[in-house]
């Protein structure tokens, strides 16, 4: 879990702002103003730093030019060789959407505590060092209910990424935030195009 990974996405995230500001230009500014922008802020040692700011409507866009390194086959891609199904998921979803508040997962994995559990209308996704080797790392995601209901809508091996995006459109404040030894990485939603 590892940022230096996230390094490697700036140049698209760069190339996609680019593209959403020219289509923003010539909107009139109230607007611009008014439409939620996501943040990621990311700091490490040294000069590793990146603050971006985009209006929520350009990851959709973002997602269109690398469509593959999400979903691939019908698989959704979680890193090395790991691959589950989109089907399979959405079936899992409709099963434990209605349990309520509940701890769907608890395990050990690699030196790390994983913790994921529905909590009200969020679900909570919590990874943090379990291997005492002192780094600190720890990972937080807040996701609303009604987003993982949005990007599993209808049917196929495909994420509905609009209808998730839309949603998102929706929410404001904190969604991500990992805080490691050398580095943090924090994603927010708000109205303002700049941090």
């Amino acid at each position: 879990m590892r940022v230096n990974s996230f390094w490697s996405l700036a140049p698209l995230l760069v190339m996609t702002s680019l593209v959403v500001s020219a289509e923003t230009i010539g909107r009139p500014a109230t607007q611009q103003e008014t439409e939620p922008w996501i943040h990621v802020e990311a700091t490490g040692d040294g000069s590793s730093n990146l603050n971006l700011n985009m209006p929520l409507a350009a990851v959709t866009a973002m997602l269109a030019l690398a469509p593959e390194t999400i979903v691939q086959n019908g698989q959704l891609q979680l890193g090395g060789s790991t691959e589950l199904p989109v089907a399979d998921i959405r079936n899992l979803w409709r099963e434990l959407r209605g349990a309520g508040e509940v701890e769907f997962v608890t395990m050990q994995y690699e030196g790390q505590d994983v913790r994921i559990a529905r909590q009200g209308e969020t679900i909570l996704v919590n990874v943090s060092d379990s291997d005492g080797n002192g780094d600190g790392e720890t990972v937080r995601v807040e996701i609303p209910v009604s987003v993982v209901d949005a990007l599993l809508a209808g049917d196929g091996d495909t994420l509905n990424i609009r209808a998730a995006v839309d949603e998102l459109s929706t929410l404001r404040g904190e969604l991500v935030r990992v805080i490691e030894s050398d580095s943090n990485i924090r994603v927010w939603i708000d109205e303002m195009p700049i941090q």
